[in-house]
Formats: C-alpha cells, structure tokens, sequence
C-alpha cells in the first residue's frame, strides 16, 4: 500500500511538473530572442533554436501546441524557412521571416534547408567575393536550397542556378551556424 501511494505521488509530481513547463511554454509566446531560455518538452533533442521548412503546399500555423487551439495563419507555400524556437510533443513553435509566431505539427515541417531573401532582390555570385561575376538576381521572398555557409556567404540553389550571397540578405540560418 505504501509503495502503491509513493509511486502515485511521483505520477501526480511528475504531471503537475509537465502541465508547469507547458503553460510557461504557452507564455513563451513574448518576444523571443536568441538569448531567451530554449524550451523542449517531450521533443527531438536537437538543438534549438533550428531551422526547418514547410513541407506542403497548406500548412497551418495554430496559437498553440495542439488541433484544440485555433488556426491563425494559413501557409500556401511549401519550402518556407521557419525558425523552430520551443517544442512540445509533435508540436514545433516557430518564427517566419515576418516574425509571426505560432505552433506546427511537425507533419508539416521538413528538415530541408531553405531560406527566404528579405528586404529587397539581390545577386548571387559565383564566388565568395562580392566583385566576382554575378549569376543571377533572386526577387524578395523568393525562397532558395541551402546548399552550405563558409563564414558570412553561403551557397544557394535554385533549379539549375546557384550562387553565393551573404547572410545579411536572407531569413533561413542561425548566426555563427556553420553548415555544409
């Protein structure tokens, strides 16, 4: 009996602890930055935060981390970089490139890299150099493959075009993140 109450005990513990950490990840909803606390509860173990992109051509964007919260935003572009900054279960908290935050279904994520040009169009070089010769220009929002990063330029394709361009003009890697 004893035993049988001890052990209930640590399942009530345990419970309230998990609903504790997931209202504070409700509340996680203020304006996040890169210096706030990361937050997974029941996730992936990958680092966070992460990008992903959006892996269908309709994906939807909830207040919360559940089928229960409702639907803010509607997303009818599939490759979108999204930035994932807290998890839940199968859910993702993510920024896009405007900074609206909202939670996923991780069914409709991909871990395909990708990255979105903001501000206005911009070139992309065929080397790391901003006088060597130009190979395209990308139009605002228009989204690219992330094929790697070398210090402040990453490579980008496009169908059969790829070029290099700085971080500062597109929405799609961590600060120092080195990929390849």
């Amino acid at each position: 009996m004893r035993i049988f109450l001890k052990s209930r005990y640590l399942f009530i513990k345990l419970t309230l602890l998990t609903f504790l950490v997931f209202i504070q990840l409700l509340k996680y909803d203020a304006a996040f930055s890169e210096t706030n606390t990361k937050v997974s509860v029941r996730g992936t173990g990958y680092s966070i935060p992460r990008f992903v992109s959006i892996k269908n051509d309709e994906a939807w964007m909830r207040k919360g981390p559940s089928k229960d919260h409702p639907i803010d935003w509607v997303y009818k572009v599939s490759g979108l970089p999204l930035k994932i900054v807290a998890e839940f279960d199968d859910w993702r908290k993510v920024i896009d490139a405007s900074g609206t935050i909202g939670w996923m279904h991780l069914i409709n994520l991909s871990s395909k890299r990708t990255v979105q040009i903001i501000g206005s169009a911009t070139k992309l070089f065929e080397e790391r150099n901003l006088n060597s010769k130009i190979v395209a220009q990308a139009e605002k929002d228009s989204i690219l493959s992330l094929i790697r990063c070398k210090d402040n330029w990453c490579r980008l394709k496009h169908k059969n075009i790829s070029g290099w361009i700085t971080k500062d003009r597109f929405y799609g890697v961590i600060e120092n993140e080195k990929f390849e």
